[in-house]
This record gives structure tokens, sequence and C-alpha cells, in this order.
């Protein structure tokens, strides 16, 4: 980065805190609501559970626990309220109307407590939690649930996750839109398409507790994903003293695979320890085939892949509460993967006019080595005020270490099956990521709302080394025209200023803006005496990405929501590496040092009652960036990221929770979108592509005697549209599962089968000028899944924990 884009950066923060620094000391204008709450023996209660709720809704606007003392105090703005005062889980006092107009002491409340009042609680399951549920812009996907969707890694339990498509190349689409942006716990993982897909496979499905699906963020959330965002919101036990989990299971598709994940957890007064261990050991099958006419052949290809990585995930942290209000932390992480892998190509090559075949070819690709190695690093800081100021400190150091060795050997045969030719080559490919990101976040009443602002900081160094070998003869002689060293770096600078506050009882607002400056530099270096050139490309550019919403609360408990954001996808680095890479004799990949950020500007509507959401959408992307696949010479392919044009994605979601009976609940997410691409390109001329699509996912959860749960789980998705002009045909998929709870609820076994018809097939099209290509893909998703998870340890809660705070939302994310 250079003095004048540090400089430029430097400002940035400092007007956005001395902004927000403004807006602190102007806060004079708050209300407090007081009090003290004590038994009939006139004893303080600490850990009571304390509901500001509004007067004429009944819903809860803020919640607080009493302190040792049993004092308690609310901020609030003018308007009209019910205080509800709970211990241990029974509802022991409520307030009539409190119309505020200024501050107010209510004095002692004394309250009834019974002689069960045993200052702890017994943590039970979660099986009254529906599914899936909304909270402001969230859904959420409550996988704990889930019967079918344990035992197995996080990639692939997001792909039951409602509107959530994986692709066969491993990119996200969510409700049909590209560039979802993945996070885990809030935070960034900085990895791309492929190194990500590495990554969720060595993290246990076990570990999750929910994943949140926010599809029009506000200002406080980094501004990449014109998808929107996919936060994994892992577990954290709260519970008193040692306690732990442990599960063990074994699935069989096409060959036999072993899944084992453990949690433990110390917490003690103000210390917390916690640590997490997890593997999936075994082979993993895939058949694809890539069928392509061009140039006057037919090209009929088979291939069989098997994936012989074996994963492994582990963490280590600590949280120390320096007292009620200051809490610090350190969390770090390994994710490992390691092993060979085997791919089989065979290619039939035929004249397209008489349909004779010409020659055929045999290819092998062997991967002896395949590591990717993540370490993180995390140290945090929490603050939280008794008047609801909050300041958040994050720093992050990450490593991703990853290498791939790849020996193909290709030979080509006569019709009659004589030797013709071969050419066998070598590439080692080398990523070396380093991680850096500082981020803190601020909050503190203004007025009658909040004001929250944060800056941030990241850095992204990549290198990449690619050397291809020619090994047709005895030794090895390195490709100097086709190796090379692509260095890449990237620098964010962002800060950002969010304002929320009602308007009236019914009515309330939130406004924004984020700027984010970027910096990068891709640097490649041939190998010295190549007859290629060598290239840099630097980039600065600073965009301004507002967002706003208005929340509008009817008399009879439902809500609409209206929201506008504006978002960016980056390229990935390897996306910008120029060089060529082959995938077997006849296809290449190639990147694109010219490729430019994609831009997305979004509006959403979501109407909330009870059990029912409904949500509508239009996203439109500029500068749109797709793969694309082109003839690179007369019988070879080239893949390559181009920006084509733009997009438009308008969307209906409806989530619904049914409940047939006490036994029988239904939780049903239908999702129509149309996408419309609009091409304008030298080398593909004018034109656009359009369809609807649609999505349900349907799971049904019976309750059965014994302890028992059962579970059906299917989702059918559309013939859809991807990427340039790729039409997908439909598909579907159904699950079975069934839940005992064993040893007084302590163990719990579980029996699953997942695509029960083997129905989850990928068949794709796609015409490009003279290119005509269809591909299928069949992976190992018909398994049958057995796991047995024993829980241990002391499984209760003190009451001053045992809550649902009013940052519930933000704290599931820490």
């Amino acid at each position: 980065m250079t003095d004048s884009n540090l400089k430029q950066n430097i400002l940035l923060i400092f007007l956005l805190l001395c902004f927000s620094t403004g807006f602190a000391q102007s806060n004079n204008n708050n209300i407090i609501l007081k009090g003290i709450i004590k038994n009939v023996d006139n004893v303080a209660i600490d850990g009571a559970t304390l509901f500001l709720k509004d007067g004429h809704t009944g819903q809860v606007v803020k919640q607080e626990l009493t302190s040792i003392d049993g004092t308690f105090a609310f901020t609030a703005v003018a308007g009209t309220y019910v205080i509800s005062v709970s211990y241990l889980g029974t509802l022991s006092y409520q307030s009539e109307l409190l119309k505020l107009a200024g501050s107010i002491d209510l004095g002692v409340i004394k309250i009834e407590t019974t002689a069960r009042s045993l200052k702890e609680v017994v943590i039970q399951s979660s099986g009254n939690k529906p599914i899936v549920k909304i909270e402001g812009r969230k859904m959420i996907y409550n996988i704990q649930k889930s019967v079918t969707a344990q035992g197995t890694n996080v990639l692939e339990a997001l792909k039951k996750t409602p509107g959530v498509i994986v692709n066969q190349d491993n990119t996200i689409t969510l409700n049909g839109a590209n560039g979802a942006l993945v996070m885990i716990n809030g935070r960034q993982t900085y990895l791309q398409a492929a190194e990500l897909a590495q990554l969720l496979k060595t993290m246990s499905s076990s570990d999750l507790k929910s994943i949140e699906i926010i599809r029009n963020p506000s200002a406080e959330y980094d501004a990449s994903g014109t998808g929107g965002i996919i936060n994994l919101v892992l577990q954290k036990s709260i519970a008193e003293g040692f306690n732990g989990s442990i599960n063990n299971g074994v699935a069989y598709g096409q060959t036999l695979k072993q899944n084992t994940n453990m949690n433990l957890n110390f917490r003690e007064g103000k210390v917390n320890l916690f640590g997490s261990y997890n593997h999936n050991f075994g082979h993993f099958a895939m058949d694809y085939d890539n069928d392509r006419t061009t140039n006057g052949k037919i090209y009929l290809n088979l291939n069989h892949d098997v994936d012989k990585r074996h994963s492994i995930g582990s963490t280590l942290g600590a949280d120390y509460a320096i007292d009620t209000t200051k809490t610090i932390g350190i969390v770090m992480n390994g994710n490992f993967s390691g092993g060979g892998g085997l791919i089989t190509p065979l290619t039939n090559i035929y004249d397209q006019p008489t349909g004779q075949l010409l020659q055929t070819l045999k290819s092998q690709s062997d991967y002896p080595d395949q590591k990717a190695n993540r370490y993180n690093f995390n140290l945090n800081y929490r603050y939280k005020s008794i008047n609801n100021t909050t300041l958040d400190i994050d720093a992050d150091y990450g490593i991703f270490d990853a290498a791939t060795k790849n020996l193909s050997t290709n030979s080509f045969y006569a019709p009659n099956g004589d030797f013709q030719s071969s050419n066998n080559f070598l590439v080692a490919n080398s990523r070396d990521i380093k991680l850096y990101a500082a981020k803190i976040d601020y909050g503190f009443p203004v007025g009658k709302g909040r004001m929250v602002t944060g800056a941030k900081f990241s850095s992204v160094n990549a290198n990449n080394i690619f050397d291809q070998y020619d090994v047709n003869g005895s030794v090895n002689i390195i490709d100097i025209n086709v190796s090379n060293t692509f260095k890449y770096q990237e620098q964010i600078t962002a800060g950002y200023l969010k304002y929320e506050t009602p308007v009236n009882d019914k009515l309330s607002m939130d406004i924004g803006v984020r700027l984010e400056n970027t910096h990068s530099k891709g640097d490649l270096q041939p190998r010295e005496g190549s007859s290629q050139s060598p290239a840099l490309v630097v980039r600065n550019y600073l965009n301004v990405f507002p967002t706003a919403g208005i929340t509008y609360k009817t008399g009879h408990s439902g809500t609409y929501n209206l929201s506008i954001a504006r978002r960016i996808d980056r390229p990935a680095y390897n996306d910008l590496n120029p060089f060529s890479y082959p995938v077997d004799e006849l296809s290449y990949w190639k990147g694109n040092p010219f490729l430019k950020p994609q831009y997305a500007n979004i509006l959403s509507l979501q109407y909330s009652y009870k059990s029912t959401t409904i949500s509508a959408g239009y996203t439109k992307t500029s500068d749109l960036s797709s793969g694309i696949t082109e003839v690179l010479e007369e019988n070879r392919i080239i893949m390559i990221p181009r920006n084509i044009g733009f997009q438009n994605n308008l969307n209906l979601t409806i989530t619904q929770q049914i409940t047939l009976a006490k036994w029988w609940n239904v939780s049903l997410t239908g999702i129509g979108y149309r996408l419309e691409n609009k091409v304008g390109t030298l080398e593909y001329g004018d034109y656009s592509r359009s369809r609807f699509a649609g999505t349900i996912n349907i799971q049904q959860t019976f309750n059965l005697p014994g302890h028992m749960t059962a579970e059906v789980a299917g989702v059918v998705n559309s013939k859809n549209i991807s990427s340039l002009n790729t039409y997908i045909k439909s598909n579907s998929q159904l699950d079975l599962g069934l839940q005992k709870n064993l040893m007084k609820d302590k163990a719990t076994i579980r029996l699953a089968v997942t695509d029960l018809w083997r129905t989850n097939k990928i068949n794709t099209a796609t015409q490009l000028n003279n290119l005509l290509l269809h591909t299928t893909y069949v992976g190992e998703s018909r398994q049958i899944r057995l796991n047995f998870t024993y829980r241990f340890g002391n499984n209760k809660i003190k009451t001053k924990d045992n809550r649902e705070s009013g940052l519930q939302n933000e704290s599931q994310r820490l």
C-alpha cells in the first residue's frame, strides 16, 4: 500500500470516529426506568429476568437481568410500556401500563419465590424451536433440529438450508443469485470457492448451532456478497462446571466413512475454557460427464473421481470476565485436509456429420499429494454498560497453506485400438495465504434511538506458485513457458455509521452508510527465459454502500419491513491469474487480470405474522462476472471468468410453520425467482437469457412414543439458469431420519438415509456461439448414516446466564 493510500485510509477512520464521538456527546435525552427486585422476605434477587414490553403490542423491547443487589435499569424512549419479571422460568410479576415521559424509579418490587428456587436451571433440549424462524432481516435455520443433517460436514449441511444451492464447482448461490458471502460466527474467511469448500468439509455439522441467511444486510456488515450473507453460528456452552459431548458415526455410500466430533467446556467463576475436535475419514466418489460439440466434432467424456482426502478440525479458546461489563477472549482454530485422489477420464471423439469414431483419449489424473491447512487466531474484547453502550474489538490472524500435485497421463488411440501418441505432465501447485483483520464496533444511545459505528482493516497476501513438468522422458523437465508465480495483495479499509430509532409506537427505522477503500496488486512473474511477459495490475477504488430500513408493526402482531442496500463482489485472486491451468489434455482453466468487481443494488420487502413470513426482493447486479467456456483451438476448450453484462433477480419467499397435531410439525419454505442475464460484450454480442425457477423445502417432524423422533425432509429444485447461459435441469432429494434419546436423555442415537431415490443429480446444458456443452454430476448423495451422541458433565446453568438478551442476535455471532 502506498503512503497516500495509507493516509487516505487513516483519515477515513479518523473522520468516522470523530463523527460518532460527536453523536455520543450529544446524547442527553435518555429516559431511565429503574428499580429493585426483592422477595417477600426483603432479600434482593440476583439473576431475575426483566422484560420491557411495548404496552400496545406486548412485544419485548428490551431484556435485562438484576444485579447482585437486585437492581435493574432500562434506557427507553417516551412511550407506553409494561414490565414483567421472570424468575427460574416462572412469571413472578407484571406491571400495569407505564406511561413514560421522563425517568422513573419504581422502587422495590417484591416477588414470590419458592423452595424450588435452586439458583440453577437444567439445560433442556430446544425441541420447541421451529426448524426455520425469522428474526428481523434474518432467516434462521436451526440445524440442530434436523435429524438428517447430523453426522456430516458443514458443506453438506449447507445444501439442506432453504434457498441455498451448492453448485458442482463449489460456488454457493442464494435464491438463484451468485456471490453469497459465507461467514463463520460473523467473521469472513477471506477464502475463495475451492479453499472455502475444503474448510467447510473439515467442520462437523454437529458443531453448528444454526445457519443464518441475511439477504439484505445493514451497514455494520461487510459489503461483500451481492447474493447476501450466510452466517454459520457455532455452538458455545453456557453451563457451569465441566461438560461436553462426543459424537461418533459411520456412513456408507459407495464406501465406508467414519466421523467423530467432541466438544469440551469448563466454566467456573470468571473463566470459561472450551475446545473441540472433529474428523471425517473415508473416500468420496463422483461420476461426471462433460460432453461437447464444436467444429464438426463430438466429444463424449466420462470421469470417475475418487477423493481420498481426510479432514480434521479443532478449536481451543478461553474467555475471561474482567467484571460484569467487560470480557476478553482468545480463540484458536486449526483445520487440516490431506490425502490423495484419482480421476480416470475417458473421451471418445466422433465426426459430427457421420457419427464415425475418430479417436479415443484415455487419461488419468493421479493426485499423490494434496493438502489444505488453515490456522486462525482471534483476540476479542467485549464491553456492555448498563445504559446499553457497547464496544466490540476483534483482531484476527490467519494462515492458509495448500499444495497439490497432479500427474496427468494422456494417451490417444485409433478407432481400432492402436496406440497413436501420448503426452504426460506433472503439475505442482502451492498456495500460501496470510490474512490479517482488525475491527472495532461502538454502539451508544442517541436521542430516542441508537448509533452504531465502527472501522475495519483487512489484508490478504496470497502467493501462488505453479510449476508444470514434462514427464515424457526419463527426467522431469520444467516447462518454463507455462510455469509462473502469481502474487496477490489486497487491503480493504472500511468505516460505517448506522442509526436506528423508533418513530412512534408502531414505526421504526434504520439508516446507514459504509465506506470501503480497496487497494489491490496482482503481480505475475514467469520463469526465467520464458516467452511470456510479466504482468502487474494495480487497482485502488473507493466505494460507498448506503443501507436503509423501515419496520412497521400492525396492531395484530404483524410486521412489515422494507430495506435497501448496495453490495459488492470482488474477484477471487486466482481468477486474476492470467496463466492457463490444464484440467486434462483437452480442457484448460485461465484467469483474467482485467476482471472487475460486480455490484448489486437490492430492494427487499418482508411481512411476518405469527408462523408465516412472506418476503419479496429485487436485485440488479452490474458488471456481472461469470465463468465462460470457450473454444481455444480446434479441439481444446478453455474456461475463463469475464464481466458479461448485468442481471435482474426478482424473488419471492414464503416460510410457513404448521402444527398438524401435537406430535406432527411441518416446516415449509417455498422460493420462486426470475433471473434475467443481459449480455453485452464484443465477444458474444448483445442478447438476453431469462428463466423462472423455484425451490420447495419441506421438513416434517414426528414426535413418537419412547423418546423417539422421526423426520421426513425433501427439497425440489426446478429447472434454472446459472452463469452466462447455463441451464440446469430440475432435481430433488428425499431424506429420512429416526432419532431416539437414551440414558435419561444424556445420549442420542440417529439413523438416517439421505437422497433415498438418488435423484440429486446435476445436469447442465450450455450453448455459446459454436460450442454446445452438456454436463452431468452424480456424487455420493445417497448414504445411510448411523450416529451416537453422548453428553456428559454438568448440564446446569446459573439463572444469571439463562437468558436471551436484547443483543442475542448479535451475540450468536461471537
